[in-house]
């Protein structure tokens, strides 16, 4: 995998930032920990040098400064005090003991650089001093009652020696961490590449017409896993809107031939055989039958694919469904009356959906008048709305049902079953009851209603969102 590409990815990019982000962080914290240890280290060493010059105070203040003297030579010689260094010097500035070289007297804290005393009492602490100590000393300085001058100091090779460890560690563990960090960018990016090149392997493979591919998943639940999951669902819905169209011309090229071809017969038998006026009317009449059935199979087409574009969406509302459920009955019933049928409601009151009132009407027309176009004189219609969290719409029939096998092909456009094939339509009636119940997201089952038919609709919420 070519690696200008890896360090071009976004995966790669915000590894880079996060690590560099960490860095600027962990200098900081660095710093400040920093900051504060060689603090605490140097108020550690005052504090030893302050305990130093007590002591010495306290056990030779009232002594001479020849006692001091000697006690300071002791230790230097004894080499037991190798990390501290001493200077004495009279009032006059001359050096009485100690390891340090003679200072110009002073008062107070000083940092000295360290500097080799040739008269050092013990020539061997001397070496070891200048091999193991720092070149920095940090002095403390007091004048004593009778005027001598008296300097006890340490070098600052624990506080350097604290600085490096400290700087050392961080600039391993930045460097292991920048390392790490960039080459699990790298792996990460290499294995986001890979997925992103399947997309891309499957989309070409479907703008090449296959539209049976699909992006694979693994099943990780990751953001990559549900963007394929999301293409895939979309990439079906396309290849069921390409199917449908396919069949849908396949219908139109079928289902319209048959009156378009009855349609030229009639015109070319009445420029053939008409002899009066009154035969050209009749064959001018038919021809305009034939004429509205096949437009008006056109326009249930288009309003079809109008409601599938999911336009209507936009202008959806709160419903009364029980109230307009109960003016389509009242319509209804004196038809079913007429057409020797009876019309059952069972309507709960007060139930309220969200949705394009004129569309619900249309369902629920084109499936009350299709329960009555395709049952025998006698039989028995009925219409239930249930109320509830999810109201649910019922219409049933006692008659001659829809066998199991075709239940989920009377949807498609043109499908007639072939007990209905003699009554008036064009197959478009239930395509339509679909589609609706698709825009409204509105559950549609057909049941075996022993005998007859059940539809059930099953609506998304009583209440608009």
């Amino acid at each position: 995998m070519n690696p200008i590409r890896l360090l071009r990815t976004t995966s790669f990019r915000l590894v880079a930032i996060y690590a560099a982000l960490f860095t600027v962080s962990a200098g900081l914290l660095f710093g400040i920990v920093y900051w504060i240890a060689t603090d605490a280290l140097r108020a550690q060493a005052r504090a030893a040098l302050e305990s130093e010059q007590t002591a010495l105070e306290a056990k030779f203040g009232s002594a001479s400064p020849d006692a001091l003297a000697a006690e300071i030579s002791k230790r230097v010689r004894s080499g037991s005090y190798r990390s501290t260094f001493y200077l004495l010097q009279d009032k006059s500035g001359r050096k009485l003991a100690g390891s340090l070289p003679g200072l110009k007297p002073f008062e107070g804290w000083r940092e000295l650089p360290v500097e080799e005393d040739e008269n050092v009492e013990n020539a061997e602490t001397a070496q070891h001093e200048s091999e193991t100590h720092s070149d920095r000393l940090l002095v403390l300085g007091r004048h004593r009652p009778d005027g001598s001058f008296l300097v006890v100091g340490t070098d600052t090779n624990r506080v350097s020696e604290a600085d490096e460890a400290m700087l050392g560690a961080f600039v391993w563990s930045v460097g292991a961490t920048l390392v790490l960090a960039l080459g699990g960018g790298a792996l990460l990016s290499r294995g986001f590449l890979h997925r992103i090149d399947e997309i891309n392997r499957t989309t070409r493979a479907i703008m090449r017409g296959d539209l049976s591919e699909r992006i694979p998943t693994r099943s990780v639940g990751d953001e990559i896993d549900q963007l394929a999951t999301h293409l895939n669902d979309m990439l079906d819905r396309l290849q069921d809107l390409v199917v449908g169209l396919r069949q849908v011309s396949n219908d139109i090229a079928h289902d319209l031939r048959t009156p378009l071809s009855r349609l030229r017969q009639r015109l070319e038998a009445a420029q053939q055989e008409a002899r009066s006026v009154e035969d050209y009317e009749r064959a001018v009449d038919q021809a305009l039958q034939d004429a509205d059935a096949a437009l008006s199979t056109f326009s249930a087409l288009l309003r079809i694919a109008q409601i599938e574009g999911g336009d209507r969406r936009a202008s959806f509302a709160d419903v009364d469904l029980s109230g307009l459920v109960e003016n389509l009955v009242m319509t209804y019933s004196a038809v079913a009356e007429d057409l020797g049928k009876r019309l059952m409601t069972s309507i709960a009151p007060g139930v309220h959906v969200r949705g394009d009132r004129e569309l619900l009407t249309q369902m629920l027309v084109n499936l009350i008048e299709n329960a009555l176009r395709h049952t025998p004189d006698g039989a028995t219609v009925s219409v239930a709305l249930m109320g509830g969290e999810r109201p649910v719409a019922v219409i049933a029939d006692d008659g001659p049902g829809v066998p199991e096998a075709e239940r989920d092909k009377v949807f498609r456009r043109f499908y007639r079953v072939e007990t209905s094939r003699t009554t008036p339509g064009s197959g478009l009636g239930l395509t339509l009851v679909a589609a609706v119940a698709e825009l409204h997201h509105i559950g549609l089952h057909l049941a075996d209603n022993q005998p007859g038919l059940r539809i059930t609709l099953q609506f998304e919420d009583k209440k608009p969102s």
